[in-house]
């Protein structure tokens, strides 16, 4: 648990979150790493009490998250989780780990050239996620989500942009194949997210927070190819059998 009396460094050390959450607070994890959180807040006049709120909200979804089965979940709530849980990570880390590794690159790119194209492979990912989260939330999740609960409803899918689900889920699949490239290009880049010994407190939060991300969104990767579009699919083929859609024709 997070106190107060606790460094910059030390919180960062620990959870994986915080870094985002304390720059969202313009707290400067590299110039004021040896500062308290006390110390911190003081200085920028910010509320400790809402620092640490959105601190410990932060190790709470990572907790709750990993203490939950969604792949034990219906269609429609593992849909739910992955949005709320996945998708929210996505957009609320990739940017300020966008932001870091600008940062990071320009601090010190000198003597870690290979900083600047783990800047460029952060922004990348960043801007291809957001497309690909858009497609989903809007065009195959909506359309998933009505097979499971009004499957006679869902025969005439709203979306007309595929006829069979496995269209947009082949779709999604290989736009998974990219990013999880991407992940893997850069760990060999950071040496498998391990900054060097002479790394600063921001370079060691950006290198953490690259790892808590990845971590996450293999875990949201795995929850879709492996659990919800097996279950889509499965369930449009069991939809269009005869019987089901001559009742749904009446």
């Amino acid at each position: 648990m997070t106190t107060a009396t606790q460094s910059i460094r030390e919180i960062v050390s620990s959870q994986p979150t915080a870094a985002a959450v304390l720059q969202r607070f313009d707290i400067d994890v590299c110039a004021q790493a040896n500062e308290s959180l006390n110390e911190a807040c003081a200085h920028l006049q910010l509320s400790i009490e809402q620092v640490m709120e959105k601190l410990e909200d932060g190790a709470g979804m990572q907790d709750g998250a990993r203490r939950a089965n969604p792949s034990e979940f219906t269609p429609s709530r593992l849909i739910q989780h992955i949005v709320r849980v996945h998708h929210k990570n996505v957009r609320q880390e990739l940017p300020q780990l966008v932001e870091m590794a600008h940062a990071i690159a320009d601090k010190h790119s000198e003597r870690a050239p290979e900083l600047r194209k783990v800047e460029l492979l952060v922004a990348e990912l960043h801007a291809e996620m957001c497309e690909h989260l858009r497609k989903e939330e809007h065009v195959l999740f909506p359309y998933i989500a009505q097979v499971d609960e009004a499957p006679l409803l869902a025969f005439r899918p709203p979306q007309q942009c595929f006829s069979q689900v496995g269209q947009p889920v082949f779709v999604m699949v290989q736009e998974h194949e990219r990013a999880l490239l991407m992940l893997t290009e850069l760990r060999q880049l950071t040496n498998d997210f391990k900054p060097p010994v002479w790394a600063c407190a921001g370079f060691a939060a950006l290198y953490e927070g690259m790892r808590g991300f990845a971590t996450n969104l293999e875990e949201h990767i795995r929850l879709e190819n492996d659990v919800l579009f097996p279950q889509a699919i499965a369930m449009e083929a069991e939809l269009m059998q005869p019987g089901l859609v001559q009742a749904g024709a009446q």
